[in-house]
């Protein structure tokens, strides 16, 4: 009897043993993985669009309400159900206002970027052989006045400008550039 249970016994941890060694193997095996899962990498930078913080606080809030609301309701407590419900409706269209307002500022940056694309560029050759860029330029007698790309207003006297590569710069740009003589 003893010798019958001393067999069982090897028999029972040899089958164990072989259970056991199998479902803790150390090699890694992948295979699974690679064949039940698609695998992307990170997204491309710029394709994630950045959440402004206040909407991503308002999010958590909103998530917290609707945790409270389950409770509630599973509790039967209607009455903090309905607040947490009506406080939840409320962040909803606080998001969706943040939203939009966020969606036209992007709008208005990306209109103001495409309108100074298209401001002409005026070339101002000087006597000391410089050329500066100006986006407008106008005279009053004996001073040219002119913007700068950046806003800047600067005041020259005309008898500085060279006035005939001016023109020529201007011209090749198939752009007037007229001075006073």
């Amino acid at each position: 009897m003893m010798r019958n249970w001393c067999a069982c016994a090897a028999a029972c941890a040899f089958v164990l043993a072989a259970g056991v060694s199998r479902a803790q193997s150390r090699e890694p095996s992948d295979a699974w993985l690679m064949k039940n899962y698609r695998f992307t990498g990170p997204p491309k930078p710029g394709s994630i669009p950045p959440t402004d913080p206040v909407v991503s606080d308002l999010r958590q809030i909103q998530n917290m309400l609707l945790s409270i609301m389950r409770k509630a309701d599973f509790g039967e407590d209607y009455e903090t159900a309905m607040a947490a419900a009506a406080q939840a409706a409320s962040n909803a269209q606080l998001i969706g206002v943040i939203n939009q307002r966020i969606e036209a500022a992007a709008n208005a940056q990306k209109a103001a970027v495409e309108a100074k694309a298209n401001i002409p560029t005026y070339s101002i050759a000087f006597t000391d052989h410089t050329i500066e860029t100006a986006t407008a330029y106008w005279s009053d007698g004996l001073m040219l006045h002119y913007m700068t790309p950046q806003g800047a207003h600067v005041q020259v006297r005309l008898n500085h400008v060279d006035k005939s590569l001016s023109a020529k710069l201007n011209r090749m740009n198939h752009l007037d550039f007229n001075l006073p003589e």
